[in-house]
């Protein structure tokens, strides 16, 4: 029986309690569905949005007693979709009486609806022209039902939100059902573009808009990360020794990445030892590797503008306008500042703080940057280049 097993999960959103340093935007999120206000939460994709999430539903129902349901609208491409996913999710995290209140409900609706096996998906599967609307307008009342069964809030979590955008009518369908739902449920829209984001929300003319709080989520803070990452190779009769600081250098506090680096890390160090540089410069090595075909396809999907502006951003340490990197790529100003709009509302890059742009995914940016084949040491990775 295998006993000794990498404490490090970077392939999928982890459980409540391993969620790091998310204390504060778990009780922000939390305070607003207990006040009634809906909330928009963007963060870059694999920046623990969804374990957050998680973790804030699992934290509403035991100190709150909120009904969470997460609805999760990757790719959906029409109402027959939405209607499948609202359905599911309500399916599965209903339980109890109120589940059998639910779905007695449901049932007397007449539309196909269900919280066992036979609901509107089986229904769809058997007769594609099927209508789904007026099961969606009943799943989105649901909350109101749920009032009714015994007081309770619904505390909705709709994730990748942003891919409703692509579904004419769907953010006016439901504005009219959430706008008559404050005293009885809090929604949060979370997504991970950016750009569709603010056109859902910050259009003029768009249904949703000034509809919902704005949140962004951050990066993790370094300490945590390291506090973290030791206390877990300690728990495994490791130590992270001198190999912690570039780790973290390298993460430049990205959750996902953190997690991939401490992952191969740890499987570089045996029982019983302490990481050296050697062994980081091994699990950079192999995590660069293992990520090669995501970056290339990520590559491949950018036209040469978007690719040059990125490459003009690492040469020119955050700025993509100097004369040198300009010149070296065949760039013009007007190439990048058209480009600049574009990457950042699919969260390629982003503004730094202290001026100038970043690659959003560091390890991508390290990707990046040996394209400009640049033979400097990098201070973050501990690694020649």
């Amino acid at each position: 029986m295998i006993v000794d097993v990498n404490p490090f999960v970077y392939s999928r959103p982890v459980p409540p309690e391993d969620v790091v340093d998310r204390d504060a935007e778990v009780a922000d999120l939390l305070r607003h569905a207990v006040g009634g206000h809906y909330v928009r939460l963007y963060a870059p994709r694999k920046y623990g949005k969804t374990s957050l999430l998680t973790r804030a539903l699992h934290d509403g129902e035991r100190s709150e007693g909120l009904i969470g349901v997460l609805v999760d609208l990757y790719r959906v491409a029409s109402v027959a979709d939405v209607t499948v996913r609202l359905e599911r999710a309500y399916a599965k995290h209903l339980r109890g009486d109120l589940r059998g209140k639910v779905e007695s409900f449901l049932q007397r609706t007449g539309v196909g609806l269900s919280l066992g096996a036979f609901g509107i998906s089986a229904r769809l599967q058997l007769d594609p022209a099927r209508d789904p609307l007026p099961a969606l307008h009943a799943l989105l009342d649901l909350p109101l039902r749920l009032e009714a069964s015994g007081g309770f809030r619904a505390f909705i979590v709709f994730d990748e939100f942003q891919d409703i955008g692509r579904i004419d009518g769907l953010d006016g369908l439901l504005r009219s059902h959430i706008q008559h739902q404050g005293e009885v449920a809090s929604y949060v829209f979370a997504g991970s573009e950016p750009g569709l984001m603010r056109l859902l929300f910050e259009t003029k003319d768009r249904p949703l808009y000034g509809s919902a709080v704005p949140m962004r989520l951050g990066r993790l803070a370094d300490a945590d990360l390291a506090d973290y990452v030791a206390r877990r190779f300690d728990a495994s009769g490791r130590s992270v020794g001198e190999a912690l600081n570039p780790l973290l250098a390298l993460a430049a506090g990205h959750p996902q990445r953190a997690m991939l680096l401490a992952h191969r890390l740890w499987a570089e160090v045996a029982q019983g030892h302490e990481a050296t540089l050697d062994d980081w410069q091994a699990a950079h090595v192999a995590a660069m590797r293992e990520l090669e075909p995501e970056f290339d396809a990520q590559w491949r999907g950018l036209d040469a503008s978007g690719q040059k502006t990125l490459r003009a951003i690492t040469l020119g340490d955050g700025s993509p306008y100097r004369t040198a990197a300009l010149r070296r790529l065949d760039l013009t100003k007007d190439v990048v500042r058209r480009a600049l709009p574009r990457l950042a509302a699919t969260a390629e890059i982003e503004e730094r703080e202290a001026g100038g742009y970043g690659i959003v995914d560091p390890l991508f940016a390290a990707w990046v940057d040996r394209l400009n084949d640049r033979p400097v040491d990098d201070a973050r990775s501990g690694v020649r280049r």
